[in-house]
């Protein structure tokens, strides 16, 4: 399942409540991303999301994890520190 989710182009997440992706990880190798989504433990309400994008080094893929309603979820500055 996620090897299809992979193949889909999708721009990586910002810092933004509005796309409820509250964590992810951005790798250089598909499979880099497949290992780390087979380890991921999900609460009620999230899902795994992720996709493919490029920038001018090359593709990436991402993987991260969706909420139901980031409010819910906990601190928005804590989403991820390393987003744009």
């Amino acid at each position: 399942m996620i090897a299809s989710i992979l193949n889909e182009r999708r721009s990586l997440p910002v810092n933004n409540a509005s796309h409820r992706v509250v964590l992810w990880h951005v790798f250089r190798a598909a499979s880099a991303a497949v290992e780390y989504a087979e380890g991921i433990k999900l609460g009620e309400e999230q899902s795994i999301v992720g996709g493919m994008d490029s920038d001018s080094i090359g593709n990436l893929w991402w993987v991260g994890v969706e909420v139901e309603e980031v409010s819910r979820w906990g601190n928005l500055a804590a989403v991820n520190k390393h987003a744009e």
